[in-house]
């Protein structure tokens, strides 16, 4: 399905609130413009910006691992994907939302479901609990890594690239680790996009051990 080339709808949920944050966006609402979308709530904004080289760049607090993510995407695809999600690199959890209002309106209330669900399954009745249980957890995770668990993390870095579940901007595909004391960089030899693996988390690091693509972006 081909979209109006003039309007997309784009959501995200409060990582504050937990309300689901929905709009419509014109394409010349931004041009060479900032566009906010802010929440009822006023903790939380997903903010995109229009870059100047036909791409759209989208920051959105996370739900659930506390940081404020951002990529970006070519004009084409944020305005005439029936729908695309952008997803926590560390959870997995979808947290934006575009395409048709149709689209975007359902897969907002799946994300709902799924939200509610991972509450039930960690006995936690609010979002208030999980920031709460979420903040002990990274106190507690304030020390390096164990030896298996940073092996278990390279071994998954190295089993995405030899299986081919590594992408970036170019058809190349020369990938290579660099390593530093809180992170591994993931980089192509050929195109320069990268990604951080943060190693000074023990959530984040065990996060990542669930990824089953990791997409590459030039910073």
């Amino acid at each position: 399905m081909i979209l109006n080339s003039r309007e997309t709808c784009i959501a995200y949920r409060c990582p504050y609130c937990g309300s689901g944050v929905k709009s419509m966006v014109g394409v010349f609402s931004l041009s060479g413009a900032m566009k906010k979308l802010k929440c009822d709530c006023g903790s939380s904004e997903l903010i995109i910006q229009h870059t100047g080289d036909d791409k759209m760049r989208v920051t959105v607090p996370c739900l659930l691992c506390g940081s404020t993510h951002t990529f970006q995407v070519s004009s084409k695809l944020f305005y005439n994907k029936e729908l695309f999600t952008y997803s926590c690199p560390y959870t997995a959890m979808d947290l934006v939302f575009l395409g048709s209002e149709k689209a975007v309106s359902a897969a907002l209330d799946r994300s709902e479901k799924e939200l509610l669900d991972m509450l039930h399954e960690m006995g936690l009745d609010d979002l208030d609990r999980l920031h709460g249980e979420i903040d002990r957890l990274d106190e507690e995770d304030e020390r390096v890594l164990d030896a298996s668990l940073y092996d278990m993390v390279m071994f998954t870095i190295r089993d995405l690239i030899e299986g081919g579940d590594v992408s970036c901007c170019c058809d190349d595909g020369d990938y290579d680790v660099a390593v530093s004391d809180d992170h591994v960089k993931v980089f192509c030899r050929s195109c320069g996009a990268a990604k951080d693996i943060p190693t000074d988390s023990e959530i984040t690091a065990r996060a990542f051990l669930e990824t089953t693509h990791l997409k590459l972006e030039k910073l």
